[in-house]
């Protein structure tokens, strides 16, 4: 064990070896928290009251959309379909003639 003179008060304290020269003195001794204080009450709803209130709120929007009808629904699908085969037409015809070109040069070579 080794001595050491406490820095606040003066007088001379044993150390323990297994502490290696820490301060010993009039430290405060950390209390123990008690469990059933420990819990804090944060003021929000529980998980699924939570949940629950974000369901009510996502069918209240959805209530809120205007839906088209059929007839504009077809129309849209109509304009959709006739894009799309225009596109495909494209794709076809370009494809043919790079395959067309492609075809010459290796004819050439």
């Amino acid at each position: 064990m080794a001595k050491k003179q406490n820095i606040a008060t003066g007088e001379q304290v044993v150390a323990n070896s297994a502490l290696n020269n820490a301060e010993l003195g009039n430290a405060p001794v950390a209390q123990r928290p008690d469990k059933k204080n420990n819990k804090k009450k944060s003021g929000k709803p529980g998980f699924f009251a939570r949940i629950g209130k974000s369901f009510k709120e996502m069918f209240s929007e959805m209530k809120k959309v205007s839906w088209p009808t059929a007839k504009k629904t077809f129309a849209s699908l109509g304009t959709v379909l006739v894009v799309v085969l225009v596109f495909l037409l494209l794709v076809i015809g370009f494809d043919s003639l790079w395959a067309w070109l492609l075809k010459l040069l290796l004819q050439q070579a």
